[in-house]
């Protein structure tokens, strides 16, 4: 009986441990609110699509890059909103990927600077863009997980 409650025990602390984090990070990202706001800040623009991405923290800095295509000829308004993130991650839309040399950075803020709802309307013909979050490293006990919000419209 004790050798099996010694296996079994590491699994019940675990599964405490994850529980505690995942509502902890549902307290932190309240998703529909933060796309209401980010909806509300595409106007006049049409919404076109939009996605909530985990930001999970490491002892190393990391970088998720998203791939976002778009029609060449369209206007575009990009809106980010970073209400629920801890950390200062900083966001960026590039014009090609992060393999790629020449990239340029169009536009750049840092989650927890100024606004935390910001647009960025690109000028020029273009058939991708290329989100970047830079995701600091961490040793603090903060929540584990954030959330960013990114919506994209067109006219």
């Amino acid at each position: 009986m004790k050798r099996s409650f010694l296996f079994i025990l590491p699994a019940i602390v675990a599964f405490v441990a994850l529980t505690a984090a995942a509502i902890q990070t549902a307290e932190t990202c309240d998703q529909n609110a933060l796309k209401a706001k980010a909806k509300a800040a595409l106007d006049p623009f049409k919404y076109d699509s939009g996605k909530v991405t985990r930001i999970y923290y490491r002892k190393k800095a990391q970088v998720k890059e998203i791939e976002v295509p778009v029609f060449v000829g369209e206007k575009y308004r990009f809106v980010f909103n970073s209400e629920a993130v801890t950390r200062d991650v900083t966001i960026t839309v590039y014009n090609k990927d992060k393999d790629s040399k020449n990239r340029k950075a169009l536009f750049t803020m840092k989650a927890l600077d100024g606004n935390r709802v910001q647009t960025f309307d690109p000028d020029g013909a273009r058939m991708h863009f290329f989100v970047d979050y830079d995701i600091p490293a961490t040793n603090d006990s903060l929540p584990p997980a954030d959330c960013l919000v990114m919506m994209l419209g067109y006219k």
